[in-house]
């Protein structure tokens, strides 16, 4: 019996599945009680729409109802008009469902369900009574009912019975990033930089920042205080920057160490000054005072800036700074966001780059999900009708409900699989549950004692996200397979012959998946790549500075999809945040570019305008490219020229600019994938090789 024990949910999980099973039967209950037509529909939404915590709940029981309201009012619309042409109909289905699928698809909070559910609603409702249209306002009014009811039952047993927050969930999920984010720090700000270790800790940190969005937009559904979710959402807009930041300062200090080998023990003591602070998980301001002036104290002055080795040291120091400013606004908004601080909260990590993250949407692949998805069930319908077989609408629809809920996944196949198995199984447990069971049952509290055991030990296991889909499916389509009724009546063929139907489907919606979306994860990094660059090149031309922010904004919301797909294909993450410093460092010099004046300003154009050539010319060859010689003189006469303005009021100006040029440098030329021939002896930072695409 050693560790048995081990893999038994804890007592909550156990409460949740309880609580769930009761809500369950109260709606069960009250559907029969009120003698709904179809009083397990009822039953089998409480358990799609339950949570563990209240606000996913909430949302969820809103935006179903939502979704379902308008799906019905669909099916009341299109049936009537189109009964008479069934072919018109189907393609009406189906571009119904594809449309507000592609629409749900540009949406990454819960409100997306809405659209989505509105999406295969439509079918639910409208294929099974095709060959009775007049019952279609009966179907709509009942499914509308049973559903309301469920998520009734659902939402008020949830809010009553063991209400759990996400708000401690989610301050868990943040702590155990910046836990991860600390290592990640310290590994590159002691210089102990082991490639595998920092780069199974970006993968880490990236799909932690990724869960924060939902839980984020799901925290006002609990009613957690408008400052609260303000933080939050700082909170995630400054996450975003941790990485590339940290990457600018990593090949910072890797060229101090190599071109300015007397200049590192000058930096050393900064180094184990920022590492001492990186240990204290407050947020004091008098520490990074004093941080900050240790840094500030090194700065060399206007006139040493001319000597390429004290500006790698200015550089290395700008970079240091902006980490150090970036973590304090980190650990001041965690402090604020565990506390439930409702004061208003300050930055000192104040760069003008920073704006509200625009949301990177790939219409491209959308467009291509959504179509193939009206295009299986337009193929599936067409199928059935040919057929002529009575039940063979539930194929039709659990082929859309699939292809719908998977069909934002580069590979979808293993999950509609998945459904396929789970769901198949539902038809063997719904079988012996309907021959074997309920004919000894006589009244509702036996009914129950025949559900609670399997139910409440597989609602458990639905907490677990190894066990979410398969138990759901189990329990859902279970319920649905029985098609509780107030009146016992089961024939076995009838049976097999409807709920047979439906693995049919998932069976074809899996082969059809396979042959329209043969392509994974390796297609959308490759598109990934490309609209990175795509950004890049628009940075280059001509534009007020609003849009090339905007670029700006969404190819760092693109980095947090691209690093997770690079992670999948087996390539080096690192050179999609190089990608990124380029656009940073770019729009940094078209800020400060227009106070530059003279030959300098012309060569910034010139740095800009190579910069852009470059992406273009590796959008054409479809390979990253090395830097161009060319570019690279070009950015060192730039300096040069520089060095030639002012010292008094465009100090400030040209301080930014140069080291702007410096990280533009340091971006393009010592990367993974940026040498060029003539600094092939280079050795490369840590030895990362770097996989193309």
């Amino acid at each position: 019996m050693n560790g048995f024990f081990s893999g038994i949910p804890p007592a909550r999980d156990w409460f949740y599945g309880v609580r769930t099973f009761a809500a369950s039967m109260i709606a069960l209950y009250i559907a029969m009680l009120m003698q709904m037509p179809r009083p397990y529909w009822a039953m089998a939404t409480v358990y799609i729409v339950s949570s563990p915590f209240v606000g996913p709940t909430s949302s969820k029981a809103l935006y179903r109802a939502i979704g379902t309201f308008a799906g019905a009012a669909a099916a009341l619309l299109f049936v009537p008009m189109f009964v008479q042409s069934p072919y018109v109909l189907v393609v009406v289905i189906a571009l119904w469902t594809g449309i507000l699928l592609f629409l749900s698809m540009h949406l990454r909070t819960a409100n997306s369900y809405a659209l989505m559910l509105a999406g295969y609603t439509l079918p639910l409702i409208a294929l099974p009574v095709v060959d009775n249209p007049l019952a279609v306002w009966d179907v709509a009014e009942a499914r509308t009912e049973e559903i309301f009811l469920g998520i009734v039952c659902a939402a008020v047993v949830g809010s009553v019975f063991w209400p759990r927050r996400l708000a401690p969930v989610l301050d868990g999920a943040v702590s155990k990033w910046f836990g991860e984010a600390v290592t990640y720090s310290q590994r590159f700000l002691s210089r102990d930089v082991r490639p595998d270790e920092v780069s199974a800790l970006r993968t880490s940190m990236v799909a932690t920042f990724n869960t924060l969005e939902l839980m984020i937009g799901q925290l006002p559904h609990e009613g957690a205080r408008p400052q609260t979710v303000r933080n939050t959402k700082e909170l995630r807009g400054r996450m975003i920057h941790l990485l590339p930041v940290v990457d600018a300062l990593d090949d910072a200090l890797y060229a101090l160490q190599r071109r300015t080998p007397e200049l590192v023990d000058r930096f050393a003591p900064l180094l184990e000054a920022a590492l001492e602070w990186l240990d204290h998980s407050d947020a004091s301001v008098e520490r990074w005072q004093a941080l900050r002036n240790q840094l500030e104290a090194l700065q060399p002055s206007a006139e040493a800036l001319d000597d390429r080795k004290q500006l790698l040291f200015s550089n290395a120091l700008y970079r240091l700074g902006e980490w150090v400013d970036l973590w304090q606004d980190l650990r001041s908004l965690q402090q604020a966001i565990h506390n439930d601080s409702q004061d208003n909260w300050r930055a000192v990590y104040r760069h003008w780059r920073l704006g509200r993250l625009t949301p990177f949407i790939d219409r491209g692949l959308m467009l291509y999900s959504a179509t193939s998805t009206v295009l299986a069930i337009i193929v599936a319908s067409v199928l059935w009708i040919l057929l002529g077989w009575p039940d063979g609408g539930s194929a039709v629809i659990l082929a859309a409900v699939a292809c719908s809920f998977f069909a934002s996944m580069d590979d979808p196949a293993p999950q509609i699989y998945r459904f396929f198995f789970w769901t198949a199984l539902s038809v063997v447990f719904a079988s012996l549950y309907l021959f074997l069971i309920l004919p000894n049952l006589h009244d509702f509290p036996m009914l129950v004692l025949a559900f609670a055991v399997p139910y409440i030990c597989v609602g458990t296991l639905t907490v677990q996200p190894a066990f979410y889909l398969g138990m759901l499916l189990t329990i859902v389509n279970t319920s649905s397979f029985i098609s509780l009724q107030g009146v016992y009546d089961a024939d076995f063929l009838s049976f097999a012959n409807a709920n047979l139907a439906g693995p049919i489907g998932l069976l074809f919606a899996f082969v059809w998946t396979l042959v329209a979306r043969p392509f994974g994860s390796e297609l959308a990094a490759k598109r990934l790549t490309r609209f990175s660059w795509h950004d890049i090149v628009g940075m280059t031309e001509p534009a007020n500075l609003a849009e090339h922010r905007h670029l700006g904004v969404q190819l760092l919301d693109r980095l947090m999809q691209h690093l997770p797909r690079l992670a999948i294909t087996g390539q080096d993450t690192g050179i999609a945040l190089r990608e990124v410093r380029v656009g940073l460092n770019l729009l940094d010099l078209l800020a400060y570019a227009p106070r530059v004046h003279g030959v300098a300003n012309a060569l910034l154009r010139q740095v800009v305008a190579e910069v852009g050539d470059y992406f273009k010319a590796c959008l054409k060859a479809g390979e990253r490219l090395p830097a161009p010689a060319a570019l690279l003189m070009t950015l060192d006469r730039t300096r040069r020229a520089l060095n030639g303005q002012g010292r008094q009021d465009h100090d400030d100006t040209r301080l930014n600019v140069l080291h702007a040029l410096s990280g533009l440098r340091l971006a393009l030329l010592p990367g993974v994938e940026f040498v060029g021939v003539s600094a092939a002896a280079e050795p490369l930072p840590h030895g990362i090789d770097g996989a193309p695409l």
